[in-house]
């Protein structure tokens, strides 16, 4: 019974690695295509935030998007739109640098640095964070899922 076992496991490992060694991979067009497609959607969430455009916001953005921000606190995307609908969130300057994606299927990561003018609940949010943004596509679509954001400080 255990050789049978141990035959059967063996098996199914060689078969697993026979299938993924056939999946094609994605060609450099293919990546330079999504790269681009997702510095679009990073620009387009910028000018919509500086725009106060609640509908372009909403669309680079699932449903089920949490942010996290500089001060450690989570929000979800319910909050964040309430708040940039309401005009607490005000971006006078929102500068996007030093973008980097790296694509994993259907998911991405896109890191920055967002160099910003910018008040939060009344707030000065001013200056400079690297930030992380996780992507899914769904649907044929890619939205962010999640968003992390940390304050670069001034050098020493």
């Amino acid at each position: 019974m255990k050789l049978t076992a141990i035959i059967l496991t063996c098996f199914l490992v060689v078969e697993a690695r026979i299938v993924c060694a056939q999946e094609p991979e994605a060609s450099a067009s293919d990546f330079g295509s999504v790269k681009n497609k997702l510095i679009q959607i990073e620009h387009d969430w910028a000018d919509a935030l500086v725009k106060g455009d609640v509908t372009t916001w909403s669309r680079c953005v699932a449903d089920d998007w949490i942010g996290t921000t500089p001060e450690g606190n989570m929000v979800a995307k319910t909050g964040a739109y309430a708040d940039l609908k309401a005009g607490l969130v005000v971006r006078e300057l929102f500068h996007l640098d030093d973008l980097k994606v790296r694509v994993y299927g259907d998911t991405a990561i896109v890191f920055g640095l967002e160099t910003e003018k910018s008040t939060i609940h009344g707030k000065d949010m001013s200056g400079q964070y690297r930030f992380t943004d996780v992507f899914v596509k769904r649907d044929g679509r890619w939205q962010a899922v999640a968003s992390h954001l940390s304050r670069v400080s001034a050098q020493r």
